[in-house]
């Protein structure tokens, strides 16, 4: 699986509070300093004579004016003989400001955590992932220990993420998809006796099987009258496909009931996908194999049909001729039997 990890963008309420509790700090930045300057004018001759020094212990003496008293209703203010509301005040404000800053934190950091998970949520379904698969539990376990954390931080939250994507890439691998329908099926049953019918497709789902354990088939997902199927690579599912085709002659002279003969279009595709060996074949969604049935639409009947760009790194591409057909935007290259 490719893409780049982003972190949600900071809710409203969130950026708002964030602003907030900015300005609160600063302004506790500002009321400590003005508290503390008498003591760092101390060093400076006539501090009272320049505008800014003289506007700043005015300051600090209405805030004792104001507080003073208030405070020393509450608490003792002197220390060894010396009113120290000055400092008390600075050590209460400098406590509220830390208090102030890990509340701020742990607000933010656990609304984080939250869209985080949300939007993993959403990347699991997006990728239809069912819970309790293997590569559901990899996305779910880097952000186990967040859950009853007492703060996040937001680059842990994104290694966390990254963490998750490294577990969930080692269930991506290279595999090619066989898409096989029966032409005119419908049309076949027309007339035909149901034991016929049962009987015929039956057998000829034991005869596709049959060719696709010998390719190594690792998945298959079927319709009433057509399979998808999964093999390790390119040519494995494109001998499957060919296997398949002359097999019919056997089946339709041999095994076969109805009246009309079976014959089939096949396509192939091949790509990187999210795989999973617990998902069913029939659960995945992923472009290449969308592309894969789209080759089979469109293919002629007892054909493979395949990309030409798939087919290049085939080890045996032989057989293979190029048609007028795009599909998906991909040339088309199809096989016959007798033409190879």
């Amino acid at each position: 699986m490719s893409g780049t990890f982003t972190l949600p963008r900071r809710s409203f309420p969130i950026i708002v509070m964030s602003g907030l509790v900015s300005l609160l700090r600063w302004l506790i930045l500002i009321a400590i300093v003005l508290l503390l300057a008498p003591h760092a004018l101390a060093y400076f001759d006539k501090p009272h004579g320049y505008a800014v020094t003289d506007y700043a212990l005015r300051k600090r003496d209405q805030i004792l004016q104001f507080v003073g008293p208030k405070l020393r209703e509450q608490i003792p203010t002197k220390i060894a003989g010396k009113d120290r509301t000055d400092w008390i005040l600075v050590a209460g404000l400098a406590v509220v400001a830390v208090g102030v800053g890990s509340m701020h934190n742990h607000i933010t950091s656990r609304a984080t955590a939250r869209q985080m998970r949300r939007q993993l949520q959403r990347w699991k379904e997006s990728m239809q992932l069912d819970e309790g698969t293997q590569a559901a539990v990899a996305l779910d376990k880097g952000f186990k220990s967040f859950e009853n954390a007492k703060s996040v931080d937001r680059n842990e939250l994104l290694r966390a993420f990254a963490e998750a994507k490294k577990k969930l890439d080692a269930f991506g691998r290279e595999v090619a998809f066989l898409s096989i329908d029966v032409v005119g099926s419908t049309a076949m049953k027309e007339r035909e006796e149901n034991a016929a019918i049962q009987y015929d497709f039956a057998e000829y789902r034991k005869m596709v099987e049959a060719v696709f354990d010998t390719h190594g088939i690792l998945k298959t997902a079927w319709t009433p009258d057509g399979v998808m199927a999964c093999f390790p690579t390119i040519d494995q599912a494109v001998l499957a496909g060919k296997d398949v085709i002359l097999a019919l002659e056997a089946f339709n002279r041999n095994v076969k009931l109805m009246r009309e003969d079976f014959s089939v279009r096949c396509g192939v595709n091949a790509g990187y996908v999210h795989f999973d060996e617990s998902t069913p074949l029939a659960a995945m969604s992923d472009r290449v194999i969308d592309i894969a049935g789209h080759m089979q639409k469109y293919a002629e009947p007892n054909s493979v049909a395949v990309a030409r760009k798939v087919i290049e790194p085939l080890r045996n591409p032989e057989g293979f001729e190029p048609t007028d057909k795009v599909v998906d935007g991909y040339e088309v290259a199809h096989w016959i039997p007798g033409k190879a």
